[in-house]
């Protein structure tokens, strides 16, 4: 979940129509647990999206500049790690 409320987890989804009911239970994964250094340190491509998205949460009055900035940063980021182009360039354009 992206959002910056820290105790928004919701856990179940349930809907009820005319006496059937549906509820499926689900696990989610929350960007504010997440801790900066440890995604940086983490080699997992998709960690680089993550810190990105933990950043925009955390500075959420951050002008447009500000998060080019951010953004600038954690592609170069992209870049000092060993990811072949495809990679690169797919999370590149995720991020835009």
């Amino acid at each position: 979940m992206a959002d910056e409320n820290n105790g928004y987890r919701p856990v179940v989804y349930s809907q009820e129509f005319m006496g059937t009911s549906l509820r499926y239970n689900f696990n989610s994964y929350k960007i504010l647990d997440k801790e900066e250094l440890v995604l940086l340190a983490n080699e997992n491509p998709f960690s680089v999206i993550v810190l990105t998205a933990l950043l925009a949460i955390k500075n959420k009055k951050i002008s447009d500049e500000g998060l080019k900035a951010i953004k600038h940063d954690l592609y170069d980021e992209m870049l000092n790690r060993d990811m072949d182009k495809d990679t690169l360039q797919g999370l590149y354009d995720f991020l835009t």
